[in-house]
């Protein structure tokens, strides 16, 4: 079985899981939707951070130089 095959299955597992989601008791509605926020959160801080280096343009850890001490 093919990775596109695979994709395919699980989502048509959890197309199934949404169907069967209006019957579900108050407990799998709660973390089904925890779940949910979890990987919003993670994709938009992954966004945000992207989009933080990309604008900002400046380098945050750029090596400093050392300057040699000049004799007295």
């Amino acid at each position: 079985m093919g990775v596109k095959e695979e994709v395919l299955d699980i989502l048509q597992k959890l197309a199934d899981k949404l169907q069967g989601l209006p019957q579900a008791s108050g407990l799998e509605l709660g973390a089904f939707f925890v779940l949910i926020l979890f990987v919003v959160m993670v994709f938009f801080m992954v966004g945000l951070s992207c989009c933080h280096c990309c604008i900002s343009g400046k380098p945050k850890y750029q090596a400093s130089r050392v300057q040699p001490l000049e004799p007295k």
